[in-house]
């Protein structure tokens, strides 16, 4: 998957929790089309030009055009990241 495969419009921002282990960036845990749930082995995570870019395997394979959570990152960099839907609710969509 190349860049051209992710939104122009980045979603909105990256949400970051600090923990005793230094700064996490928080992923959405659900694709943006809605029905898949969004793993380490489901999905790819990249970064280009200060955004954080999310990509649902299953839905790029299928050719489903929404298959990337784009999210704006405003150049800080993370150690790790966690899966947790509740920074991204306004975002999700419900499951299909």
């Amino acid at each position: 998957m190349t860049s051209t495969d992710t939104p122009a419009t980045p979603h909105g921002p990256a949400h970051y929790r600090t923990t005793a282990h230094g700064i996490q960036v928080v992923i959405p845990t659900r694709c943006p089309h809605g029905p898949h749930l969004l793993t380490t082995t489901t999905c790819r995570i990249y970064e280009t030009d200060n955004t954080l870019h999310v990509t649902c395997l299953v839905c790029a394979d299928a050719g489903q055009s929404d298959h990337t959570w784009s999210l704006t990152t405003q150049g800080r960099t993370a150690l790790s990241a966690e899966f947790d839907d509740q920074p991204y609710l306004d975002l999700l969509r419900p499951r299909s």
